[in-house]
């Protein structure tokens, strides 16, 4: 949601929206707090000295609202799809026993009376 619209919202919205946004991340940060930076710009640390989306090089926000919001979307969102996705995730015994699983399923093709016959 856009920070101007937001603006428009009663507040008991607003802070229903807030605490959605602030679940996703405690679901898997329980610990995870507001952090203020030097220059007045604020990050979500995940209460075990590091900050959300560090890894990804996430900005830091203007508002507090911005930074639980960046750290939802992107700091868990965009990491979960990049370890669901990361090449170094598969090896190959773990392919080699998806393809024998997927031939168990489907039998051997190729086996004598088969209806499908080469010609």
């Amino acid at each position: 949601m856009k920070y101007s619209e937001l603006r428009k919202l009663p507040v008991e919205k607003k802070r229903k929206l807030f605490q959605k946004i602030k679940k996703k991340v405690t679901k898997v940060y329980p610990h995870a707090t507001t952090y203020r930076t030097d220059d007045g710009r604020y990050l979500v640390s995940n209460g075990v000295d590091g900050i959300i989306g560090e890894e990804l090089f996430l900005p830091t926000a203007e508002t507090v609202w911005q930074a639980w919001e960046h750290a939802a979307d992107y700091g868990i969102k965009l990491a979960r799809n990049i370890r669901r996705t990361h090449p170094n995730k598969f090896s190959s015994e773990k392919v080699e026993a998806k393809i024998m699983r997927i031939n168990r399923r489907r039998g051997n093709r190729f086996k004598k009376g088969n209806r499908f016959k080469k010609r």
